[in-house]
């Protein structure tokens, strides 16, 4: 997991699989959300390939919860594959997703 700043967002660079103990991954999301200044969050996508209910969870979770806090969300630059999966999950529609690199610091 890389993290980039630029003046208006937060951009999380993934990790190429998010799988099993979504508890954990959720705590490592959650605590580089709260050490950030920025209110804005970009969950970059670009290169995961692989993403089970656990860790589609662990993005769940941390969006609805912090998202209540004030905090907005995009998810970016997903792959075919995981984007078949947000939409059967009906994820889409509660996250702005984007497919170019406009958020990236």
């Amino acid at each position: 997991m890389r993290e980039m700043l630029d003046k208006n967002a937060l951009t999380i660079e993934l990790d190429e699989a998010i799988v099993l103990n979504n508890e954990s991954y959720y705590e490592e999301l959650a605590t580089v959300v709260k050490r950030s200044e920025r209110r804005h969050i970009v969950l970059d996508f670009s290169k995961v390939d692989i993403i089970d209910d656990c860790g589609l969870q662990a993005i769940t979770k941390l969006i609805e919860r912090y998202g209540r806090r004030g905090y907005s969300f995009a998810l970016a630059n997903p792959r075919k594959s995981i984007l078949k999966l947000l939409v059967f999950r009906d994820m889409v529609d509660r996250i702005n997703v984007r497919f170019n690199d406009e958020y990236r610091a």
